[in-house]
């Protein structure tokens, strides 16, 4: 092996280590956000909450789906259980295209 191929040899490892790195990239941030606001409104229909605000911003329209966990302090609640006016914690994802979903809420656990 002479001293002009060991560059070639170099070139070509670092060539194939890029071609085999992982390169995988997220459009969404992995972790949801978290939110403390108000439940000003709820359309069961539509699955959608409307929240306010006291101090930190968020959405103001939240989507929920089948899979979002509803907790009442500790414990699981259905969805009915929340009700205008109460205080949640909401943990939420935002997508490119589309609403806020909420992944979990928590409800004060005295409302």
């Amino acid at each position: 092996m002479n001293n002009s191929s060991l560059p070639k040899i170099i070139g070509i490892i670092l060539l194939l280590a890029c071609c085999f790195a992982d390169s995988s990239a997220l459009a969404h941030t992995p972790r949801s956000r978290e939110a403390h606001g108000v439940i000003q409104s709820i359309d069961h229909q539509k699955r959608l909450l409307t929240l306010t605000y006291a101090r930190e911003p968020g959405p103001q329209k939240v989507a929920w789906r089948p899979d979002t966990q509803v907790f009442r302090g500790v414990t699981p609640v259905p969805v009915t259980e929340l009700k205008e006016g109460a205080q949640v914690t909401v943990y939420y994802h935002t997508p490119f295209f589309g609403k806020p979903f909420a992944t979990k809420i928590i409800c004060a656990g005295d409302n």
